[in-house]
């Protein structure tokens, strides 16, 4: 037995990081069928192997689906198929806030926000507490429909959401030196995540008319960020059109070059003849 990873007939299965990153090089290889099917999987179970790669199945794991879809329409066909299932299991009283939180995850990469407004607000006639426990996620999909009455309805309190999100993000900054070393650009995902609170409690507040609530919250959003760096970030990201930042950080097949494509194969290749 490998930590992390189970012996199979002598042989050591992939984790799930790893399958993630096969189905990327399947892609980029033309082995369209087996990329899909290692991101199926990757959606299915990465949870069972690791909780903690949630953030990453419905960030990197669903970018590189999208990426796949460009290229192999049945991979957008599959996607829409997952999604489906998730709302089927969501109406019928299963999965709770993780099954509406895959959908919306899903609903964004699909530019389907739509959708997602429409299953909350069936999920809300038929399980209100439910609909109550997704409504921070749903929220977005709400504020695109134009439904503030809607989104009124499940605000909270302003200026408690703003300064809880800010001490989360100043204890990160605070202490990112002397926590375990980690890949995951978690800085950035911080100042991205609080901005995207901020925004979408602004957005509530100006569609009801509360302008002056709006600008109040807004100058105290960035003034609870007392590091000159990071609360010239979360600035940047408050702007209207601002990128995910696994958007920036992350290769798309549209961008990808003839040249940068033989380069990861040599790597490949030079990875295999040193295994």
């Amino acid at each position: 037995m490998v930590q992390g990873r189970i012996a199979l007939g002598g042989r050591v299965s992939q984790t799930a990081h790893e399958r993630l990153h096969a189905a990327r090089s399947m892609t980029l290889e033309g082995r369209h069928e087996e990329a899909l099917r290692e991101l199926i999987w990757f959606h299915e179970h990465a949870l069972e192997e690791e909780p903690s790669l949630y953030g990453v199945r419905n960030s990197y794991g669903l970018f590189y689906w999208m990426d796949l879809a460009q290229v192999y329409p049945p991979a957008h066909a599959a996607l829409e198929a997952q999604r489906d299932r998730h709302a089927s299991a969501l109406l019928d009283g299963g999965g709770g806030r993780q099954a509406f939180g895959d959908l919306a995850a899903i609903n964004e990469r699909l530019d389907c926000a739509a959708h997602t407004y429409g299953v909350f607000c069936e999920l809300l006639a038929r399980d209100p507490d439910t609909a109550q426990a997704c409504s921070s996620r749903a929220m977005e999909a709400i504020i695109a429909a134009g439904d503030f009455a809607l989104a009124g309805r499940f605000l909270p309190d302003p200026e408690r959401v703003v300064r809880r999100a800010s001490t989360l993000l100043n204890w990160d900054v605070a202490n990112r030196r002397v926590r375990p070393f980690t890949i995951a650009p978690r800085i950035k995902a911080g100042i991205y995540n609080y901005a995207d609170e901020v925004k979408q409690v602004l957005a509530v507040l100006e569609g009801c008319g509360r302008h002056e609530e709006a600008r109040r919250i807004a100058q105290l959003a960035t003034d609870l960020i007392p590091a000159t760096t990071i609360r010239r970030a979360v600035r940047a990201a408050l702007l209207p059109g601002a990128r995910p930042w696994y958007e920036r950080s992350v290769l798309s097949l549209r961008t990808i070059g003839t040249k940068e494509k033989l380069r990861h194969r040599r790597r490949l290749a030079k990875a295999a003849r040193a295994a």
